[in-house]
């Protein structure tokens, strides 16, 4: 009897995150406001499946910002009740759907009222906790600030408002979790600011060069500052010296130069100019190579060429050939390599070719074989020697990704404009490309 009890319990959890048998889902974000909270407590899901306790179900990341963030892999596979815990307390929503709440449909208004979250709803919700409406709003303009695992003496900010004296603005409040607190009247007029750490003021014009959005207010040179509009909400978060999260990660470019022979310089160039003199310099390695550390990676897509004593490669040919390291191309007059978010942190190439210096395939170009037929194709796409535990992508001329999954034997492309694409297979750090035709 307890044999068949735990088989149907277990029976009923596949049903609700989706067999592990079927092909990957997309997975849900939950994401809880907990009011007044800066961060800090434990926050965590309950519902039928863990017996409706509140210290049971899974904890949600803590986003030190008074939010908490639920990522269930893949979506449930039906409809899921639940209900959020803070510290072990579990919301009771009653009273807020008697008052005309929506936001716990499951209810008989008396003795329980679950939130629900049904397979037709969107992957990406938000909530708070204990209520169906917002957050009562502040009258103050409160800036929070991350100082990515800093433990500074001082934090503030500055601005036309002060002269931009790193001295000048006001000083931020230490909330005890790693970020600090300004707290203003709301300006009548768009501010802009930036935030001093112990007297250093950050520097985001590199941040706006790579694709950042953080500091609007720039000429991608000289200055780049943030600034909050009038129609901006009342509560900023934002992270110093840096246009994405602490925890995004680096990103490491490393190339191989072929004939060393008198090579003083070598540089990361892009736009917005593709000028040599304010390229990335990459640090010699000693042994070929030379390397360059974004730190963070950059936030957007990324287009570079390298340039070895300010001779840019020249890629266009190879291009046109059917190689793929330069997808950004208009087959005649360029050919710029591309960092995309989704691929590895460690980008491996060889200077003014997508071979190796052996003539062979690129680092970054095959690692592993496979293959895809026909090619030109009209229908489907066929695949053999596909490597297990890969996803596949399907990429424009211009490296939209078009189409994404688990890869089969066979993809049906048929709807595809006529033109030329990259077929891309991703997996255990690992990523091999090959272009096709569509026609």
């Amino acid at each position: 009897m307890i044999f068949k009890s735990t088989f149907f319990r277990f029976l009923a959890f596949l049903i609700l995150i989706g067999s592990p048998f079927a092909l990957k889902a997309q997975d849900l974000v939950i994401t809880t406001q907990v009011c007044g909270n800066t961060g800090g407590s434990t926050v965590r899901m309950t519902g039928p499946f863990w017996g409706w306790d509140p210290n049971a179900g899974p904890v949600a990341v803590d986003n030190s910002n008074g939010t908490y963030t639920f990522t269930l892999s893949p979506a449930p596979g039906a409809d899921m009740e639940y209900l959020i815990s803070v510290d072990g307390v579990q919301e009771n929503l009653i009273s807020a759907m008697q008052n005309g709440g929506t936001c716990a449909p499951v209810t008989d208004y008396s003795n329980y009222a679950n939130r629900k979250w049904a397979t037709t709803d969107p992957l990406s919700i938000s909530n708070v906790y204990g209520q169906c409406g917002p957050c009562a709003v502040s009258n103050n303009l409160e800036l929070i600030i991350d100082v990515c695992g800093a433990l500074p003496n001082e934090v503030r900010i500055t601005g036309p408002f002060w002269g931009w004296d790193p001295a000048g603005g006001p000083i931020a409040s230490d909330n005890g979790n790693g970020t600090w607190s300004v707290t203003l009247t709301p300006p009548t007029a768009d501010m802009q600011y930036l935030v001093i750490v112990d007297g250093v003021q950050e520097n985001l014009i590199q941040d706006m060069v790579n694709g950042g959005s953080c500091a609007p207010i720039t000429d991608y040179f000289s200055y780049a500052n943030r600034v909050w509009l009038t129609t901006d909400p009342l509560t900023v978060n934002v992270n110093y010296d840096r246009c994405v999260p602490c925890s995004y990660p680096d990103l490491t470019i490393t190339t191989t130069v072929c004939d060393t022979n008198g090579v003083s310089a070598v540089k990361i160039i892009g736009p917005p100019n593709w000028d040599w003199n304010i390229g990335k310099t990459m640090t010699n390695n000693g042994d070929g190579t030379w390397s360059y550390t974004y730190s963070p990676a950059p936030s957007d897509t990324v287009e570079y060429l390298i340039s070895v004593d300010q001779v840019a490669e020249n890629l266009v040919q190879e291009m046109v050939n059917g190689a793929t390291c330069a997808p950004s191309t208009d087959y005649s007059s360029y050919a710029n390599r591309r960092w995309v978010l989704t691929d590895p942190a460690n980008v491996n190439n060889t200077y003014n070719t997508c071979l190796d210096c052996n003539g062979g395939a690129g680092i970054d170009e095959l690692g592993f074989e496979f293959a895809i037929y026909p090619n030109p194709s009209s229908g489907n796409l066929y695949l053999s020697e596909i490597p297990t535990g890969f996803t596949y992508s399907i990429y424009n001329a211009v490296g939209k990704m078009l189409i994404s999954g688990n890869p089969s034997t066979s993809i049906d492309v048929s709807a595809l404009s006529n033109g030329i694409y990259f077929f891309e297979l991703a997996g255990n750090g690992k990523v091999g490309r090959i272009s096709f035709i569509k026609n």
